[in-house]
């Protein structure tokens, strides 16, 4: 997909799934920032996004364009989530489309802020899709939340009953130590989402 692809299919699914009803060319060329008279154009890219099975153009015209991916296959943003020092995870009123692969239950996305797990190719800025679960096993990536406030990505260590220790993938920083009942595991990381900065 190109940058140009991309724009237009973000813009015609905020739009629908805004105000139930597709937006017009005219709307599209002005909402991803082009010349309103450039409506060939977006009709061509509408028509490969078509082929390309993300939309469904309608046969009374474009305001009856559907989209294809259902809404069971949007995941929820729920915050963002240190990996440097421990932050407050705060909910956000946002959604993650995703790809049909992704079909399993209780998956949810953070936005890494931090660099303590770069070794592991999580970058400042990345999508972590993640598996609510409360369990984990030694080495996991985990969702750790410590002291019922501030939450992290760690690869998490039993060193035993009473300990456990969050281990950072940057040789750089130290692995944090803490009492088993301060931290409480919410989450497995499971994917990584790169996406590309819109602009």
């Amino acid at each position: 997909m190109t940058p140009t692809q991309f724009k237009i299919y973000q813009f015609v699914t905020e739009f629908i799934q805004q105000r139930s009803f597709a937006p017009s060319l005219k709307e599209i060329a002005v909402g991803i920032g082009i010349s309103p008279t450039s409506l060939s154009l977006i009709s061509r890219y509408l028509r490969v996004l078509e082929r390309d099975g993300l939309l469904k153009i309608g046969k009374k015209g474009y305001r009856k364009t559907q989209l294809k991916h259902s809404a069971k296959m949007r995941l929820p943003l729920v915050g963002r989530i240190a990996a440097g020092a421990p932050i407050e995870a705060i909910p956000e009123a946002d959604m993650i489309d995703m790809a049909d692969l992704l079909r399993a239950e209780d998956l949810y996305v953070l936005e890494v802020k931090g660099d303590s797990m770069i070794e592991e190719g999580i970058w400042n800025g990345d999508k972590v899709i993640c598996k609510r679960q409360n369990i984990a096993k030694e080495n996991d990536i985990v969702v750790a939340l410590i002291d019922d406030q501030n939450a992290t990505l760690k690869r998490i260590h039993f060193p035993s009953r009473q300990e456990i220790i969050l281990i950072p993938a940057n040789k750089a920083l130290k692995p944090q130590v803490y009492a088993a009942n301060r931290v409480q595991v919410q989450g497995i990381f499971v994917a990584l989402l790169r996406l590309h900065k819109r602009g």
